[in-house]
């Protein structure tokens, strides 16, 4: 407990604008006068102090009068508090559980905010810190959120709490995810990424289609395998017969004009100047993934493979086809090669074909997706560029000014 041998403590409250100096002559009263530092934290907003602290000052010290001189002289403004003890980490109670909510859209009229801060009021649940994640226009926002002391979420309320937040955040026209505040969020080191309308915006088996002149063939296959008629194999296989007779020359044109995902290049410099281990895991075809492999520069690559005679499609797929449980291999099988554990890993989808992979990672980001993925993801993204993620992964704006 830290009331134990402190009955003559107290809180500081100080305020003003900031300079260099003020917690050094701070603590050096309190080193001369020989009283005790118990908690110390600070904040500086645009230039402007809020510092705390509690100490134990002995009876016969002169340290609260020095400290209100000090302050004083230097133009601050403080406020005392009484001091009430909270049970210690660790002790009876245990330390309380943290959750990390993200904030990210239009924030500047506090609507958002209200609306999210009354939210977890209501749950009992009490906000210990906000952060700005942004510079500039306030469009985000970090909070860390304490459930009440001896309170903790199983998985399946957690994943019930992030359906509500979800809710809410579709209701506010922003994102917010919700996370355990634990040491494995801040300790990844490899990301899989989905690729079609992930990583890139558009769907190559639907580009090759037009280019063989069967689309709408190819469009009623994929509506029968939404509807459950067929598997994603089976689906894969009458589609790719399509294909049957175009060249692969032609189908590599398409490698020019591939819309990338705003946001894709950023993420992906800023991971690897950060030493993680960076691929791609997709449904779609080898000769497109490999290629964006090259020009990333990254880690690993999978995707099926098209059986070609020449320089024509058969038709025919080889090898073992990327399915949901394909996927959900790869991530495990690169954790392994790389040395991570799967709690370092993050994996990002849109769709159904994701489902295994994301549910497989550490932490599964659900992106621009379909509502089956939402409701299995640790968080969602709706709004905001693939560069967003870094937001989620406990960078700000002033780490990724500074990364480049």
């Amino acid at each position: 407990m830290i009331s134990k041998g402190c009955e003559n403590c107290i809180v500081l409250h100080i305020s003003g604008p900031d300079k260099p100096g003020i917690t050094s002559t701070l603590t050096g009263i309190i080193a001369e006068e020989q009283a005790r530092l118990i908690d110390i934290g600070q904040s500086v907003l645009h230039g402007y102090l809020i510092l705390s602290a509690i100490i134990d000052i002995p009876p016969s010290a002169h340290a609260l009068r020095k400290i209100l001189f000090a302050v004083s002289n230097l133009g601050l403004r403080l406020e005392l508090g009484t001091f009430q003890a909270m049970p210690a980490e660790g002790g009876e109670l245990g330390a309380p559980v943290s959750l990390r909510v993200t904030l990210l859209g239009n924030l500047e009229d506090g609507r958002a905010v209200a609306a999210v801060t009354e939210f977890f009021a209501l749950h009992r649940m009490n906000i210990g810190e906000i952060k700005a994640l942004s510079e500039g226009d306030l469009n985000g926002l970090e909070l860390i959120v304490d459930l009440p002391r001896g309170e903790s979420f199983s998985s399946a309320e957690l994943q019930d709490l992030r359906g509500r937040v979800l809710n809410l955040a579709s209701e506010l026209d922003i994102d917010m995810a919700v996370q355990k505040d634990d040491l494995f969020r801040r300790n990844k080191r490899l990301i899989c990424l989905d690729v079609d309308s992930t990583f890139i915006q558009m769907e190559v088996i639907d580009e090759l289609a037009r280019l063989s002149g069967c689309a709408e063939r190819v469009a009623r296959i994929t509506e029968r395998a939404m509807q459950g008629e067929l598997d994603f194999k089976e689906a894969l296989r009458e589609r790719v017969r399509c294909l049957e007779g175009l060249q692969l020359s032609r189908a590599r044109e398409l490698l020019a004009q591939v819309p990338m995902t705003a946001g894709a290049e950023k993420l992906v410099s800023v991971l690897k100047s950060l030493g993680f281990k960076i691929g791609l895991v997709s449904g779609g075809f080898d000769f497109f993934v490999d290629e964006l492999k090259q020009r990333f520069n990254l880690d690993f690559a999978f995707a099926n493979q098209l059986e070609v005679a020449g320089d024509n499609l058969t038709g025919r797929v080889t090898g073992t086809i990327v399915d949901a449980e394909r996927k959900a291999q790869l991530l495990v099988d690169m954790a392994q090669a790389f040395g991570c554990r799967m709690e370092q890993t993050v994996a990002v989808g849109d769709g159904a074909n994701d489902i295994l992979m994301l549910q497989a990672a550490g932490l599964g980001i659900a992106f621009h997706a379909k509502p089956k993925l939402q409701a299995i993801a640790d968080l969602s993204l709706n709004r905001g560029t693939l560069d967003s993620i870094l937001y989620l992964m406990g960078f700000d704006a002033k780490d990724l000014r500074i990364l480049g």
